[in-house]
């Protein structure tokens, strides 16, 4: 596959809210019935917080005809999410029956990431005996604030290309607002899955009034058996193709608001 090496810039004005990387597996009872505690030994010191979540897996189907938002539920299973914290709580192991993840909501580099995941994979595969996965995926949710980049009054369409607009791509003149703009989108890059969720969200901050933001939630991820000496080079592929992605997404006037540094 080609890969294209676009330079690698951090951005003094980040726009990412938060970062994941999940491995999922074929599903291990034992983590759904006992407390994994030869784990938490072992990652406790990087991880010392502990707490345990339960997640309903849901399919939820949204029918928007008509007035009404009627969406209908089909109830699946419960799942356990056992969390693992480290002590500023900015990062987090997530154990589940058929997944392990890092998540992070202070991400500055994909090799300090991929550093702090290093001994919980290494933990999970000696205790839970797991020597392959079934996929590997890795999440950037982006949100895009105007007012914090100087670029209030600016439209939309100057700062993100047009395959993440719909409705966004008319101008004032056309449009006087935009009251609702979702995009829900699934492609396939150099054989790397995309799935795209973007459009104009509300970020709340602590001490600002709710601000308008554009919203650009990618999952960037690859499925089938890989072993624990393969996912390294897929995680790599992964990456690079979410750099290319993003760069492919924004326009220059806004890569430049953001304050691009290079990245050695």
């Amino acid at each position: 596959s080609t890969v294209c090496q676009i330079e690698r810039v951090r951005y003094g004005k980040c726009p990412l809210v938060e970062v994941a990387y999940q491995l999922n597996f074929p599903t291990i009872l034992s983590i759904e019935a006992e407390m994994p505690v030869k784990f938490q030994n072992e990652i406790r010191k990087a991880f010392p917080q502990y707490q345990i979540q339960t997640e309903q897996e849901n399919e939820i189907t949204v029918n928007i005809t008509g007035e009404d938002i009627n969406p209908m539920f089909k109830h699946r299973s419960v799942r356990k999410l056992h969390q693992f914290i480290s002590e500023e709580g900015k990062w987090k192991i997530t154990l589940a029956k058929n997944q392990l993840a890092i998540s992070t909501l202070k991400y500055e580099q994909w090799e300090d990431m991929m550093r702090r995941f290093e001994q919980p994979l290494k933990v999970f595969s000696e205790v839970y005996d797991q020597s392959y996965f079934e996929r590997v995926g890795l999440r950037y949710v982006d949100a895009i604030k105007r007012s914090e980049l100087g670029l209030e009054g600016v439209e939309w369409k100057e700062l993100i290309k047009p395959h993440l607009l719909g409705c966004l791509n008319f101008s004032r003149e056309e449009v006087e607002k935009v009251n609702l703009n979702t995009l829900r989108a699934e492609i396939v890059m150099d054989g790397i899955s995309v799935r795209i969720s973007s459009g104009l969200g509300v970020i709340n901050t602590d001490n600002k009034e709710p601000d308008n933001a554009f919203i650009l939630d990618c999952e960037y991820y690859q499925v089938g058996k890989l072993n624990m000496d393969e996912i390294g080079e897929v995680a790599e592929g992964l990456h690079q193709k979410s750099t290319d992605f993003f760069r492919k997404s924004i326009t220059r006037k806004l890569h430049e608001a953001m304050e691009p540094q290079e990245l050695k």
